[in-house]
């Protein structure tokens, strides 16, 4: 018996908790729970199973459309949505990494490399020229062209002197930007590599050229050995002095690598409305 008051007892101050307070009850003179009244009781707890009910719909609820949220994340990370992926050149080869997308394949090439007293300009920057080009109709200016590029020296690889240079457009599907590191040969960490290379450009006493990452294991174009010395590439190597040693290392070859960022859940914005 004295273990049923004290069930009703717990009964009557948990209703009072969950906002029926007895002292307002009091004042608007709302009758008592009578603690020895079953239909009042039974009344109480039909409310509290009712609600309890409710609770738990609201939450199979809630989990239903957070596991269908998460379903649609996953397809869009699986399915690439527009807007995402990043591209890089793959110098020095003519296939892309794995896991990656083939957009085209072609050649390198750029200004020429030597100067004299009356031409020591034009552009700096290597391209990446298709194998399939729409050509135009028109006649360009001789004051800026495109040359061929090829390696200078069997640095690269043996018997790569003179060997004329292939580049490959490959697109990254599972990232949101690539970039090219030098002096690394491995990425940081939440970057997957695409490829690791060798540092090249062109000659200091040569016109002004960029720095690119040339793979590690170049392959040549079929039928380019002959040495044209339009543009050329040479394996860049360190100086001391500004720049400080160590970290570097006087007259090292320099790595590079290519890096992508990967894609988190997170760059997707679900909208959850309950």
């Amino acid at each position: 018996m004295a273990f049923v008051v004290v069930l009703h007892l717990l009964l009557y101050f948990s209703l009072c908790l969950m906002g029926e307070s007895c002292e307002n009850n009091e004042r608007h003179g709302s009758k008592r729970l009578l603690l020895n009244d079953p239909d009042a009781i039974n009344n109480r707890l039909n409310k509290l199973e009712l609600s309890l009910q409710q609770q738990q719909a609201t939450i199979v609820q809630q989990q239903a459309r957070i596991l269908q949220q998460e379903t649609t994340i996953q397809q869009l990370v699986h399915s690439n949505p527009q807007g995402h992926g990043s591209t890089f050149v793959r110098w020095g080869r003519s296939q892309c990494p794995l896991q990656t997308e083939l957009v085209y394949s072609g050649y390198v090439a750029g200004q020429e490399y030597y100067y004299d007293g009356a031409h020591f300009g034009g552009p700096s920057n290597m391209l990446c020229l298709p194998k399939d080009p729409e050509l135009s109709n028109g006649t360009g200016s001789s004051s800026s062209r495109l040359y061929g590029t090829e390696f200078e020296g069997n640095h690269f690889a043996p018997g790569s002197q003179n060997e004329d240079v292939p580049c490959v457009l490959c697109r990254s599907n599972d990232t949101s930007s690539s970039v090219m590191i030098p002096g690394r040969k491995s990425c940081y960490s939440g970057w997957k590599t695409e490829y690791l290379g060798i540092l090249a450009s062109g000659c200091y006493s040569c016109k002004a050229s960029s720095y690119i990452c040339v793979d590690m294991n170049p392959e040549f174009i079929a039928g380019g050995e002959r040495n044209n010395d339009n543009n050329l590439l040479y394996v860049t190597s360190m100086k001391c002095g500004s720049l400080p040693c160590p970290p570097y290392h006087n007259g090292l070859e320099v790595y590079c690598v290519v890096c992508s960022s990967k894609v988190s859940l997170l760059t997707f914005k679900v909208s959850l409305s309950y």
